[in-house]
């Protein structure tokens, strides 16, 4: 294997980096690195010589010590490469991991393996889109049936191009969906995801309006290598009684059915979310998250 070089500055080989990570079977746009400028600003990365493998390490400073842990809207980082690494590669970037950082929390991705007993694993919701809408629609749950039926006894209507403003300040002001009101800090990461993304055309914002034309529920979809990912979503109380998150997301599969996409829920804390996909047909796919390296 080529040497594991360890870049502190990633903005002098982003271009290299990006291509790999757009050019891996498993690449997320977590890891991408725009996105990482704006989680986790002195993140560093570890790569071999032509790039063909990389890791981006989220590093912050704690007390005078760099330390990684898993960046807020990041759920899955890891190692990327262009084909999918065996756990030979994993181990070994693992390791060029200095050993003066401190480890915290670092979530690898679904294809990184890694020793059982160094990892809790946690669970991300998967929907795969290929099928033809029909047949999707016939995996999902009475729940899922009843609630679509209420947004459309209720006249909620779509729209798919929401701006990034509605989105954050409805989710600052009027969200009721989400227990914990956003912090000033994911404030401000937010709505720069939700730009940039745009910007690359790397996200739909999708939202429901009631039938006097006010907006009640939002969602925030991320889309990258095949993989459609849920990052944030918001409803008013209106938007809670009337189905409206379940609405958008029925709007968004029947939108992108037959197409080469999985939808996602990476954050397995999203409790609501998580298991509204998968009372619409999702099945269940493993990460780990490592609190040492062994």
């Amino acid at each position: 294997m080529n040497p594991i070089n360890h870049i502190l500055n990633p903005g002098e080989a982003s271009g290299d980096y990006n291509r790999c990570i757009t050019a891996s079977p498993n690449g997320i746009i977590y890891a991408l690195s725009w996105y990482m400028d704006i989680i986790c600003p002195d993140w560093e990365m570890l790569a071999n010589e032509d790039f063909s493998t990389v890791m981006p390490l989220p590093v912050f400073r704690s007390m005078g010590r760099k330390t990684i842990r898993q960046p807020d809207y990041a759920f899955q980082l890891g190692v990327f490469s262009t084909s999918i690494p065996d756990p030979e590669t994993v181990y070994k970037y693992l390791q060029a991991i200095p050993n003066n950082y401190r480890l915290r929390k670092l979530c690898l991705n679904k294809f990184n393996i890694v020793a059982k007993n160094n990892a809790r694993i946690n669970n991300a919701a998967e929907l795969d889109l290929i099928s033809p809408y029909k047949q999707t629609r016939y995996r999902f749950s009475r729940i899922i049936q009843d609630r679509l039926n209420l947004a459309e006894e209720t006249s909620l209507s779509f729209v798919g191009n929401t701006s990034v403003n509605d989105l954050v300040m409805f989710s600052y002001r009027l969200d009721k969906l989400n227990r914990q009101k956003l912090k000033p800090n994911q404030i401000t990461s937010l709505r720069l995801i939700a730009s940039n993304a745009i910007r690359y055309r790397s996200a739909q914002l999708a939202s429901a309006y009631d039938r006097t034309n006010n907006l009640c529920a939002v969602i925030l979809f991320l889309v990258f290598n095949g993989r459609a990912s849920i990052l944030h979503a918001a409803a008013n109380l209106e938007g809670m009684e009337t189905g409206a998150i379940e609405f958008i997301i029925d709007q968004f599969i029947r939108e992108n059915s037959e197409k080469n996409l999985i939808l996602s829920i990476d954050n397995p804390g999203d409790k609501y979310l998580f298991e509204t996909l998968q009372h619409f047909g999702s099945g269940i796919s493993d990460y780990p998250c490592l609190k040492q390296i062994g």
